[in-house]
């Protein structure tokens, strides 16, 4: 069932990446929707915050198409499906670097795509400026 919060403010934004990062297992894939200026990199930032990372790092992958992050336990690898689509996460190589304790956040994803692993979420970011609602689904227990 999917859960609705109202983010009032840019910290809002992160502190729910941070919130859902630690409902995060390890090998876990977040799919990140919702127009430009939507907060998808402002929770990207609280997401690496949240597993222990540096959230300083974290910049939005729209040009770069992909940028890996240091936590304690993995990597995290930040994608932009804008111009690739989901058949083209495939051309990175991402089958080969992505291990199962490492997490995947992608902007833009489209739709169900092939992840590289069961636990998939999901949220959608709707609204400008400071003042937006997030909107997420977390996966079946498996």
């Amino acid at each position: 069932m999917p859960e609705t919060r109202l983010l009032r403010e840019e910290g809002a934004t992160e502190a729910l990446g941070a919130e859902l990062a630690r409902l995060t297992p390890p090998g876990g894939t977040w799919l990140l929707r919702g127009p430009l200026g939507a907060g998808k990199t402002t929770w990207t930032r609280g997401f690496v915050a949240g597993l222990g990372g540096d959230p300083d790092q974290v910049a939005s992958p729209t040009y770069a198409v992909l940028h890996r992050y240091s936590c304690p336990a993995a990597r995290i690898h930040h994608l932009d499906l804008y111009r690739l689509g989901e058949a083209g996460a495939w051309t990175l190589g991402l089958e080969e670097t992505v291990t199962s304790a490492d997490y995947l956040v992608v902007e833009w994803a489209g739709g169900p795509g092939p992840w590289p692993t069961p636990w998939v979420a999901e949220l959608e970011l709707e609204g400008e400026g400071d003042e937006r609602t997030a909107t997420w689904r977390l996966p079946e227990a498996l």
